[in-house]
């Protein structure tokens, strides 16, 4: 069985892609086939793991090319379709050509029979057809949110696509991912207090602003590899866990 998860939120900054990665690195290391699939013009995912940016997913859905000559190998069990700005075209035909709701959950289903145990999807944080179905194909849906009000805020756009989806047969689940949580500030404190009090227990633990996270990025590199013993990478273990319980 394969456990698609999208990571998203209408709203940029919020550490969508660096929490796409670290996860899916993670589950890599957990001896779990993982495809990480970069839905996001900006190809970020990629350059984030030390990878060339490709027209990766443009080649595989508006060429029509195999899925296997897109996958890219990114680390041992880890594997990624990489995007870039021709991302921005699939956008496009999906809207022209009106893609249904299940457009890529049908685009999965090859890969699925492949053995993958888990698919995650990086998204942008701009809606236009792309984004709403990635949310549709997904089992769960992790709302990464910075804790500041304008990030908290974009939390409502996403739960809202999410529950269009239900209306059409949509029965995954959401968790929210506070991030760059600063415990010395009173908005970070108050934005994690309103978040419980709006989305309970669907609230994880809060992800703390870290230095290190972004030395990852800049060195192409995950927080297992740079420094797997410090507060950040243990807050993503305890993200890690719980995905793999499900």
């Amino acid at each position: 069985m394969t456990t698609v998860i999208s990571i998203s939120n209408q709203k940029g900054g919020v550490g969508k892609t660096t929490t796409a990665i670290t996860i899916a690195h993670g589950l890599a290391l957990k001896g779990k086939d993982t495809l990480l699939i970069d839905v996001d013009p900006q190809g970020q995912a990629a350059t984030a793991l030390g990878l060339a940016v490709e027209p990766g997913l443009y080649n595989w859905i508006v060429d029509n090319r195999p899925a296997r000559e897109v996958i890219r190998q990114a680390r041992e069990q880890l594997f990624i379709i990489p995007g870039n700005k021709q991302t921005d075209v699939v956008q496009q035909l999906i809207r022209l050509l009106e893609r249904p709701a299940d457009y890529l959950t049908q685009l999965l289903k090859p890969l699925k029979r492949e053995g993958l145990k888990y698919v995650i999807f990086d998204t942008s944080p701009s809606v236009g057809g792309l984004q709403e179905r990635a949310l549709y194909a997904a089992d769960l849906v992790i709302i990464p949110t910075a804790t500041d009000f304008l990030s908290a805020d974009a939390v409502a756009q996403t739960v809202a696509t999410m529950q269009a989806n239900v209306a059409m047969g949509w029965k995954g689940g959401a968790w929210v991912l506070p991030t760059f949580y600063d415990n010395t500030t009173r908005e970070s404190q108050q934005t994690l207090n309103d978040l419980r009090e709006v989305y309970g227990g669907q609230v994880l633990d809060p992800i703390h602003r870290a230095t290190v996270l972004r030395e990852c990025a800049a060195e192409g590199r995950t927080i297992w590899e740079v420094n797997s013993e410090s507060r950040a990478a243990k807050e993503y273990a305890r993200l890690l866990y719980k995905v793999l319980e499900l």
